[in-house]
């Protein structure tokens, strides 16, 4: 009897098959069935090769050679994955096999993973495709029952194919052409350059140069407490003839003239005046459902997380629980035949409640859902139309619930995640939420004074959020006497009136939320979904590669996080500015890049040729090469003004590609020494910075400096008289004001449990810390010696850039461990996973999982499962099942790190 080849990206998708249909043994290396044949890849195993693969003369990196354009492009083995392929290829080779099914993920990179083996393979076999929105048993089985072929997906193929040979082609050549012009003799590693990478460090480093120009100034604003019928309220001096003009920084608020602005206080103070005020009703939609982009902003806004650390959790979340769709899409709406899926999911919220399903710590989370869904059978569903939008469909739909509950209590980030989602799916077929919004408005003499409140009247959708949602609060005013017409007023008295100083700031730096939907709109500034939802086929890189690019920035030196927020390094900055200078634009070009996008669409969806879009990637790669060998670095700033005098010789000081100095003077009988690198202290030194430093000697107080260890400082820049070079006075650390490199948190004031070491101390929260009581005492007071000594235990809230939940903490405190924890990254910005374990001395220490044998059979999968566990001995029995020899875990304290060993320097494009 012949069988169908089942080839699925990760063995864990292999076993969710098998357990669906049911029937099947294991055996070395896949799982068999009178039907089928599954196996697996582990994500890619197959890469381009290395340009000194194609020709040894490309092993040399030298200008002469570029730029690198192959006639073909020829896959190899990635390492460690060739035996998995002998697998593949002996499977294939069987007779009585007579098709294969590409089972691998539903979007561009699973089919580029299936094509792959298929062509390095060689093999002629019929292909058909299975397209999963969903991992549950029922999906699975549907999915076999129509099984699509695999001739339809063409399109998706070359597109993939398209983007992996395009990325290869500007990576390889930018990357060496960069790296051979812009390398410094300290420097060892590559400038790295990328379609997608490049322009999205772009808008880091355009939104960087506006925070470091800026100048502060000052300015002045004027509140006022006034009395009505003994209830006091607050008001904010405005005017109301303001105009927007040229000047962005001015408010309808703010008084940059101080004299003028305490002239208004003497003016108001003590004087009565009239309050009126209108009241309108103000309708708010509901969200839509989530994409994986619109996912990863709002847990970046929520929770603080990463791009990558959000897409962790969902996949999760869709492959080991089965409780939410394919995470990976860029839809945020669902196929009009999926109603009475959608019913059967409100259906089985509705009955979770009576079957007693819990949630962590006793609490039940699913009552809130049941509430809410049997509310949405009980009156219908709201705005069906919009969420029920085929044409709002690509590949996939948005990331809902699969109405499967877990089978045990989610904890830490899952439990975060999949309540964000379902919140927001329940959210979204609810009716609008009404507010009342008040402006009142308060004249004194001829001045005005305004107050603005809002009121929830009608929840609506806003019923669905926890009562901590961080969404819109309601704010309150006292009311004006009842019947007071709108036009009339009433009488208020003035209190007190205050002048208030502040000075102008800079736009915020980009949080990476901000960041993933300026990739989604190609660079442009889009708060309105509607219009984002027309542009975001235009994006940058694509739902499923955006956290992997924003990493990269990171793990390539380009870009550090700042909490929330990312900021470019100094080398991030002058790579792009240098690729602007040499007229490489396009390379670092948002909306160009989403154009190129929009291309590969055009491949997928039959609109443009393959050929077409190599063509144009091809000519692109040439275009960059011509220009990095062409530039001269004496041409880079020619046009550019000088900043002033030079402090030592008195000529004016000019912008060089590294540097500020003084013009050289030929005649000179030596140069001066004169030399204010850009690069100082780890901060970006701007023009606007340099020119106040040779003007005054000295600039005010700078944020962005970066000490060894990476943790950045605020600190003022003075000329060095004796090295003719700026230097750093750092900020007292006593004084509180200084950058901190870790998130501060809010705090629950509720101790968490009693100490693990001390049985009358507690472990309360801080806003860095979980920490012994009188350990956070000793800290705020100074040791005590008469009193008890603290125990020592702490653990930080953040820990490797990723938050430790009080769930989690509570895990650590009962146990002295906690289970194992996901996306934590480490001080090189590679990602890892391990379990934490409280110490002795009330630190924590890290364990890590044994590492699979290299070359083995059993690889494991890259979410972390291991591979399919044998139904019945076949060949390699046991053995093969357990993995082999036994690895004792690895335990490594937060306080010792291994030595990074030195890695093989490869040109590997985005």
């Amino acid at each position: 009897m012949s069988k169908a080849l089942v080839i699925t990206e990760k063995p864990s998708v292999a076993r969710d098959i098998a357990s669906a249909l049911g029937g099947f043994q294991e055996q070395d290396g896949w799982l068999e069935s009178d039907r089928y044949v599954v196996t697996w890849a582990v994500g890619h195993l197959l890469e381009l090769l290395e340009p000194e693969e194609i020709d040894p003369v490309y092993k040399r990196w030298t200008l002469d050679t570029l730029p690198i354009l192959p006639d073909a492009f020829q896959l190899k083995p990635k390492r460690g994955h060739s035996e998995r392929l002998r697998t593949i290829k002996k499977l294939l080779g069987r007779k009585d096999v007579s098709d294969l099914v590409n089972a691998c993920d539903a979007g561009r990179e699973g089919e580029l993973i299936f094509r792959e083996i298929e062509q390095h393979l060689g093999s002629q076999l019929p292909v058909r495709r299975l397209w999963l929105q969903s991992m549950t048993e029922e999906a699975i089985r549907d999915g076999f029952d129509r099984l699509r072929p695999g001739e339809e997906l063409e399109g998706l193929a070359a597109a993939a194919e398209c983007r992996a040979v395009s990325d290869w082609l500007i990576g390889m050549n930018a990357t060496r052409a960069l790296t051979k012009r812009l390398r410094g003799r300290r420097e060892r590693g590559a400038w790295s350059a990328g379609r997608v990478q490049t322009p999205t460090l772009a808008l880091l480093v355009d939104r960087e140069i506006e925070v470091l120009a800026h100048v502060p100034r000052a300015y002045w604003r004027v509140t006022g407490v006034f009395d009505h019928e003994g209830q006091s309220y607050e008001g904010a001096w405005f005017d109301p003839g303001f105009q927007p003009g040229a000047d962005e920084e001015a408010r309808d608020d703010r008084l940059f003239d101080e004299a003028r602005a305490r002239a208004i206080v003497e003016a108001v103070q003590g004087r009565p005046g009239t309050a009126e005020e209108t009241r309108k009703p103000s309708r708010e939609s509901p969200p839509p459902l989530f994409d994986l982009t619109s996912l990863q902003r709002e847990a970046n806004r929520r929770f603080g997380w990463s791009a990558r650390r959000t897409l962790s959790a969902a996949q999760r979340c869709y492959e080991g629980h089965k409780i939410l769709t394919y995470p990976r899409t860029d839809s945020r709406c669902l196929p009009s035949d999926y109603r009475a899926t959608v019913h059967g999911v409100l259906e089985a919220f509705s009955r979770a409640r009576a079957n007693g399903a819990r949630g962590e710590e006793g609490r039940e989370p699913v009552a809130d859902y049941a509430v809410a869904a049997r509310r949405l059978l009980d009156d219908g569903l709201e705005n069906e139309s919009r969420i029920f939008d085929d044409a709002g469909i690509s590949d996939h739909f948005a990331i809902v619930p699969t109405g499967k509950l877990p089978r045990q209590a989610l904890s830490g980030d899952d439990r975060r995640l999949f309540d964000l989602v379902v919140r927001r799916f329940l959210g979204a077929f609810h009716p609008p939420a009404i507010w009342e919004r008040v402006e009142r408005v308060t004249q004194v003499a001829e001045h005005r004074f305004r107050s603005r409140a809002r009121t929830l009247t009608t929840p609506g959708w806003r019923a669905v959020l926890e009562s901590s949602s961080d969404g819109e609060e309601a704010t309150a005013l006292p009311p004006l006497r009842a019947g007071a017409a709108e036009a009339s007023g009433v009488a208020v008295a003035n209190r007190q009136s205050e002048l208030v100083a502040e000075q102008t700031r800079p736009s915020p730096r980009i949080t990476e939320a901000r960041l993933l939907s300026l990739m989604e709109n190609a660079g442009q500034q889009i708060d309105d979904e509607d219009l984002a939802a027309v542009l975001h086929e235009k994006g940058i890189g694509t739902p499923a590669t955006r956290a992997e690019i924003i990493e990269n920035l990171i793990a390539k030196g380009y870009a550090v996080r700042m909490g929330k927020a990312l900021r470019p390094t100094a080398k991030g900055i002058r790579l792009i500015d240098i690729l602007r200078r040499i007229h490489v634009d396009r390379l670092a070009s948002p909306e160009l890049t989403g154009e190129l996008e929009q291309h590969l669409l055009d491949v997928e969806r039959g609109r443009r040729s393959r050929e077409a879009i190599m063509e144009e990637m091809k000519s692109y790669a040439r275009e960059i090469v011509e220009h990095t060998k062409g530039f001269e670095y004496e041409d880079l700033y020619k046009g550019e003004p000088p900043l002033g005098p030079c402090p030592r010789c008195s000529r004016p000081v000019v912008e060089q590609a590294w540097f500020y100095r003084c013009e050289p003077d030929p005649g000179a009988e030596e140069d001066c020494p004169v030399r204010i690198w850009k690069d100082t202290s780890g901060r970006y030194l701007d023009r606007a910075t340099v020119t106040a430093l040779l003007r005054d000697g000295r600039s005010g107080v700078l944020e962005g400096f970066a000490a060894r260890n990476g943790r950045p400082y605020r600190g003022v820049l003075e000329m060095d008289r004796e090295r003719w070079s700026p230097k750093v006075v750092p900020e007292s650390w006593e004084e509180g004001e200084a950058a901190r490199a870790e998130p501060e948190y809010e705090v629950d004031p509720e101790p968490l449990q009693r100490c693990p070491f001390e049985e009358e101390c507690q472990v309360i929260e801080s806003p860095t810390q979980y920490v012994c009581e009188r350990k956070l005492k000793e800290a705020e007071l100074g040791k005590d010696p008469e009193g008890p000594r603290s125990c020592g235990f702490v653990l930080p809230r953040t820990v490797c850039k990723r938050e430790i939940t009080r769930e989690e903490a509570l895990v650590y405190l009962a146990g002295g461990r906690t289970e194992l924890l996901t996306d934590f990254t480490s001080r090189y910005g590679r990602p890892f996973s391990a379990t934490l374990v409280l110490k002795k001395n009330g630190r924590h220490g890290f364990e890590f999982p044994p590492r699979a044998p290299r070359g083995g059979r059993k690889a494991s999968s890259d979410d972390g499962e291991a591979s399919p566990k044998p139904a019945a001995k076949g060949r390699g029995g046991a053995k093969a099942a357990a993995g082999g020899k036994k690895t004792r875990p690895r335990v490594r304290t937060a306080a010792k790190r291994p030595r990074k060993k030195a890695a093989k320097k490869k040109s590997q494009p985005d």
